[in-house]
């Protein structure tokens, strides 16, 4: 990067600063002669002017504004090499050049200006060759590190290492990190900048440096952020596809009659394993994320959950975790509201658990809460159920936790929990009945709690878990 400062210590020139000595940090991007009255017409923005004076107006006022137009150009600097018959330079001139800080370098008339022209512009060529070779350098390394890092932590790492710096991204919405590196140690990070990636990204580039970047390094920085938004518009439309591919899914789910364990593979091939639940969530008036596009929101990254949207509702499948809803409502801002139902399985199926999600979320704007798992809200004794999709909301509701850990891990916990009903909550008859020892018997009526929720040793589990166990019996839900 050539200056006016740097062609002033090159001795062969020897020029001098005449005025303007606070501007000679201007950068100079070429150089142009010009002994026209209105040389403003013909230079542009950081042009190093060299001029004979002939073109300078005699008067001295007239002279001031002969250089306040020039200055409006945004030359870099002025240099006169005087001929015997220009017009002198005025005081006025000189003050002028002084008040606006624009440089106003003397030559003598023997020094040829082709050979100050051709000085400049080696300097900025040999400039743009170093940038050039620079950013070149900068693809060069990302196009390797797209060769050996499929993640994009590890391309960013390679990149912070090449350049000396930290870098990382993070969310603008959130300020949560999307993607860190760690390039130089954090106790020599002196500054820290921001760097907004362009696109629908909606992302900052942070880069944390030892010193000032330099305006070589800018050009770097952008060129640099250039990529990462094309990355970061890939990752996006990767996750759209992804949005869409899950949501034709669960609508044809939901819609069809499939039963849930043999939609099971083709979730799990969506990262939706273990215990599952659905999601009615009725979003904020101004949340940082709409509805339609909140699965590019960092916090759901990892959580994988499937979403439509209908009749203004977003309706989602998701692990059983309380970290998704509450990831969910953070996105969706203030005001979300998010009925969650009880736990999947082959009993309740998915229709019945979309069903009770909405009955939740009703729920929970009645009572005032921002999330509210089905059941949670009940009170008063349940009633024997009357129809087939009532016995299917008892079971999946009491039962569904139990039948679905049966099917997962091969136990007897639905067996065990009747058993113990039939012989009246006596632990050692039952125990005998289905021979076991006493402490297993313990172990699974623990677990039995922590699955459902409910004592089956008090009043209100007790009568909960009989009715849902005969309405599953007399509906073949369960055997």
């Amino acid at each position: 990067m050539l200056t006016v400062q740097t062609l002033i210590a090159i001795d062969p020139l020897k020029l001098q600063v005449a005025a303007g000595m606070a501007g000679i940090g201007r950068t100079i991007t070429w150089a142009h002669t010009v002994d026209l009255p209105d040389p403003w017409r013909w230079v542009s923005p950081g042009d190093l002017v060299m001029t004979t004076g002939v073109g300078l107006p005699q008067a001295s006022q007239e002279q001031v504004e002969w250089l306040e137009q020039l200055v409006q150009s945004n030359a870099s600097a002025l240099v006169i090499a005087p001929r015997q018959d220009a017009p002198g330079v005025t005081q006025a001139l000189l003050e002028a050049a002084d008040r606006l800080h624009f440089p106003v370098l003397r030559a003598s008339f023997e020094l040829e200006f082709v050979k100050l022209s051709h000085q400049v512009i080696e300097s900025v060529l040999q400039a743009q060759r170093e940038r050039f070779n620079a950013s070149e350098r900068l693809f060069q390394t990302y196009a390797e590190a797209l060769r050996k890092q499929p993640e994009m932590a590890g391309r960013l790492s390679i990149l912070a290492n090449a350049l000396g710096m930290s870098l990382s991204i993070e969310d603008a919405v959130s300020g949560l990190k999307i993607v860190e590196t760690q390039g130089i140690p954090p106790e020599d990070c002196n500054h820290i900048e921001r760097i907004p990636i362009g696109g629908r990204a909606r992302a900052n580039l942070i880069i944390s440096t030892s010193a000032r970047r330099t305006s070589d390094d800018s050009i770097l920085v952008r060129s640099l952020a250039g990529l990462l938004g094309v990355e970061l518009e890939r990752l996006m439309i990767q996750r759209d596809l992804q949005r869409e591919e899950g949501a034709a899914l669960l609508r044809r789910l939901v819609d069809s009659t499939t039963e849930f364990s043999l939609a099971l593979p083709m979730l799990e091939r969506h990262g939706l394993t273990g215990t599952l639940v659905s999601l009615a969530i009725l979003p904020g008036p101004a949340g940082p994320w709409s509805i339609d596009d909140v699965h590019h929101a960092p916090a759901l990254y990892p959580l994988t959950p499937l979403m439509f949207v209908e009749n203004g509702l977003l309706m989602a499948l998701s692990r059983n975790q309380p970290s998704v809803p509450e990831a969910l409502r953070t996105s969706l801002g203030n005001g979300t509201v998010i009925g969650v139902s009880g736990p999947i399985s082959t009993a309740t199926g998915l229709q019945e658990s979309f069903r009770q999600s909405r009955l939740a979320l009703t729920q929970a704007r009645e009572v005032g809460k921002d999330i509210l798992a089905y059941g949670e809200a009940e009170t008063g004794l349940i009633m024997a159920p009357k129809t087939m999709p009532e016995a299917r909301a008892l079971v999946g509701r009491y039962l569904g936790p139990l039948i679905e850990h049966d099917r997962t891990q091969g136990a007897a916990l639905v067996t065990t929990l009747a058993t113990f009903l039939k012989n009246d909550g006596n632990w050692k008859a039952t125990a005998f009945d289905l021979d076991v020892h006493r402490q297993t018997l313990v172990y699974r009526l623990k677990l039995v709690e922590q699955l459902t929720g409910l004592k089956p040793t008090t009043t209100t589990g007790i009568t909960r878990f009989w009715i849902a166990l005969q309405a599953g019996k007399n509906t073949n839900l369960i055997d």
